[in-house]
């Protein structure tokens, strides 16, 4: 089963890299990832340049100096933007991902053919998940080596910043596969190639956008901030109500809010319940891994592989 499964895996890997999609976007993920920390790092050099021409005129005016805008800053505040390029670009990827590892053997019309051979629903259930693994683990690792290198040439690098910034992507790991697993599952139980796409886009769209604003009443795009103002927006007790139900289920949040605090951003508010500590959003996020992974099992168990003669 195992030989079988790493022959998909060895198969659809080569399908990726022809896929100028997938391509494209991965490209943007490791470009974005490239400069996201000179993106931070640009705006607080900026903003240190005017506070030290500022400090020059209140020197001469006899005036007191404020405090260093950044001195409390932490060192990984750079790589902030991270968080919003994984949440967006990174799911991304890995719904196109999951997308294209699920409907191409189905669009070619191969799936009775592959498994009237010696070839389980376990290895190719074993093939799609050790590829669609293998490609969002390699390019969170790029990803993790050039916020390295950046943290390190902008600002200062330790053995205890270097761990935080593993168990981020760790964490992004986690997150991430899911939607890969996810878009698998829906890969193989739509009918069309159409809605094997838009479903997981829904999807996503739902616990990245839809679900926050119900559990916070934020607008659309705060929900993407890694950093929440410091505002008590749920004086409501139906907001209150609402949040408790849905805040659990805004996986986007639990993974915001993780990531964030990680990296050791300020990121709690009274939005937030402070009942979940780091622990359990993380314990959340691997939750979610393994639905996702139990549901992708589940789509390969129930697959027919004469509905893909058919798909298009």
């Amino acid at each position: 089963m195992i030989n079988n499964g790493i022959k998909i895996a060895n198969k659809d890997l080569k399908l990726l890299l022809r896929d100028k999609t997938f391509i494209i976007i991965l490209l943007i993920f490791f470009l974005m990832s490239l400069v996201s920390t000179y993106i931070s790092w640009s705006s607080q050099n900026t903003v240190l340049q005017v506070y030290n021409e500022a400090s020059k005129q209140l020197i001469q005016e006899g005036k007191p100096i404020p405090p260093d805008p950044f001195a409390s800053i932490p060192p990984l505040s750079l790589m902030k933007n991270m968080i919003i390029y994984v949440a967006l670009i990174g799911a991304l990827l890995a719904i196109t991902l999951g997308h294209i590892i699920a409907i191409n053997d189905r669009r070619a019309g191969v799936t009775r053919i592959l498994f009237s051979k010696s070839f389980s629903k376990e290895s190719f259930f074993l093939g799609k998940i050790l590829v669609s693994s293998e490609i969002i683990f390699l390019a969170l690792l790029v990803s993790m080596i050039m916020s390295i290198g950046s943290i390190a040439l902008m600002s200062t690098l330790s053995l205890t910043l270097f761990f935080d910034i593993c168990v981020f992507y760790l964490i992004s790991f986690l997150y991430l596969a899911g939607f890969a697993y996810i878009s698998i599952f829906f890969g193989l139980i739509a009918n069309n190639s159409a809605k094997a796409i838009l479903l997981p886009l829904v999807f996503w769209i739902i616990i990245t956008f839809a679900l926050p604003e119900f559990g916070s009443a934020l607008y659309p795009t705060s929900s993407l901030n890694p950093v929440l103002p410091a505002t008590n927006i749920l004086d409501s007790p139906l907001l209150k109500t609402t949040h408790s139900i849905v805040y659990p289920f805004s996986i986007s949040e639990q993974y915001k809010e993780s990531a964030a605090t990680t990296l050791g951003l300020t990121t709690t508010t009274d939005i937030v319940n402070s009942d979940y500590t780091q622990e359990i959003r993380t314990a959340i996020l691997f939750i979610w891994f393994i639905i996702a992974l139990g549901l992708s099992y589940y789509s390969v168990k129930k697959f027919k592989p004469v509905q893909g003669d058919d798909y298009e």
